[in-house]
């Protein structure tokens, strides 16, 4: 059974400060079914007094769309999709061509 210390927890995304004062907010989404990589939801805050308190808030959206499943689960363009589809399809091959 695996230990846990009480009180220290993990903290699920993280907020980076960019050079130009903005913060950045990173939150894990997964991996892509359809290309096999991995997916952030990222956001960015303009900098200025409230940019801490607008982050924080930014992190806990991003994961409760990350918890709710309400996140679009690929990157993939229409036409990978469509690409991938006609090759596991099963059509004739006039069908296909048309």
């Amino acid at each position: 059974m695996p230990r846990s210390r009480p009180g220290r927890q993990r903290s699920r995304g993280t907020i980076d400060e960019l050079p130009s004062g903005a913060l950045r907010v990173r939150v894990y989404a997964g991996t892509d079914p359809v290309t096999g990589r991995r997916r952030d939801l990222v956001e960015l805050i303009p900098a200025g007094p409230k940019a801490g308190r607008l982050a924080e808030a930014a992190r806990t959206r991003l994961l409760n769309q990350v918890d709710e499943q309400r996140q679009p689960r690929t990157n993939a363009t229409v036409n990978q999709l469509l690409d991938q589809h006609f090759e596991l399809s099963t059509w004739e091959r006039s069908t296909r061509e048309t």
